[in-house]
Parts: C-alpha cells; sequence; structure tokens
C-alpha cells in the first residue's frame, strides 16, 4: 500500500514531485557498492519532494485524511547539498493504523534554511525539529521551543553541515588551560 499512498498524495497536490522508486533486488545479484555514482538513488521507502508554502497543509492531510492516516512522524532530519545551494529536510511518517510509511523532502536554501514548524500537527516532531536545527540550522518557524537541543548555547555553527569546522569553544580552552596551570602547580 504504501506506493499507492504516493498516487494519493499526487492527485490530492500535483505540485508534489514522487522519488523514484526502487526496484526489488533479485538474491542473484550482487550488492551495489555504497559509493558507486554511477547509480541513481534507489527508494525503497515511498517518499515525494514537497514545496515548503504548501508543507503544514500537506501534513494536515497526510494526518488526517484515508488513507494517508500518518499519525506519527519518527523522526525529522537534515540533508546538507552545498553542491546545489540546498538542505533538504526529511520528515519520515508513519501510520499505527494502517502499517504504512512515507518519506517527506522539504528543499529550502542553504543560505536562509527555515519551514513551518510541524510539531503543532505531530508532537513527536518538538524534538526533533530542535535537533535538525541545533545539529543544521535549520529554522523551524512557529517552533514553541527552537533552542539548541545538543551543543551548548554558546556553540557556533551547525556541525552536521558539510563546510563546519570545529573550533573549541572559549570556556572549553580556558578550562584547559586551567587545569594544565593546576597540574603544573602541584
Amino acid at each position: 500500500m504504501s506506493w499507492e499512498l504516493i498516487e494519493h498524495l499526487e492527485a490530492r497536490f500535483p505540485e508534489v514531485e514522487p522519488f523514484p522508486r526502487g526496484e526489488p533486488s533479485s538474491a542473484e545479484e550482487p550488492p551495489a557498492h555504497k559509493h558507486d555514482a554511477a547509480k541513481a538513488p534507489v527508494h525503497h521507502v515511498p517518499g515525494a519532494v514537497v514545496p515548503a508554502g504548501r508543507l503544514l497543509e500537506i501534513c494536515h492531510a497526510l494526518r488526517d485524511e484515508a488513507p494517508f492516516l500518518l499519525d506519527y512522524c519518527s523522526f525529522v532530519t537534515g540533508v546538507d547539498r552545498p553542491e546545489a545551494g540546498q538542505i533538504e529536510v526529511v520528515y519520515h511518517l508513519f501510520s499505527m493504523i494502517a502499517h504504512h510509511e512515507l518519506l517527506l523532502k522539504v528543499r529550502v536554501p542553504r543560505d536562509d534554511p527555515r519551514v513551518p514548524s510541524v510539531s503543532g500537527i505531530w508532537s513527536a516532531a518538538n524534538w526533533h525539529e530542535r535537533e535538525t536545527y541545533d545539529l543544521f540550522g535549520i529554522a523551524f518557524d512557529g517552533h514553541p521551543d527552537l533552542r539548541r537541543i545538543m551543543m551548548t548555547d554558546d556553540w557556533v555553527g551547525h556541525p552536521l553541515r558539510k563546510d563546519y569546522v570545529y573550533e573549541d569553544p572559549q570556556w572549553l580552552v580556558d578550562l584547559v588551560t586551567q587545569r594544565r596551570h593546576e597540574a603544573g602547580s602541584s
């Protein structure tokens, strides 16, 4: 049923862009090398790219309307695509009732990554959006408590961006200096 969801989604929202459907691999076929750039991506979970401006409307329909009834958001994350100047926001949705799943992607500009928060639709998205904000710098407009969840408040940058360069925060430099000084005077 899951791939049929994409047909229903596309009928309801013609502007969505379905993922290419993955073909089941045969037992005789050797596993593809994970770094083989000549092969197109294969999607085993149905999904679609949706416009950011329609995200909330589409998500309400996915949660509330048959045949979707996707009542659980199991994760939200990002994919940094600096070569395209974009970040993809990825949502993995599941139906506890119908036992099917769907992925959504929203492409946003890398220099101002923002989408509406879906935490008002699926409360489980709350902390996932905070983590994605913290690690990728994606702003979730309308989120009830958008602040860092993993990194310290004074952390500079977003560690899962491909151009991120780690630098010790000043508090850590000061602490190491203090400990070295204490160890040298003992």
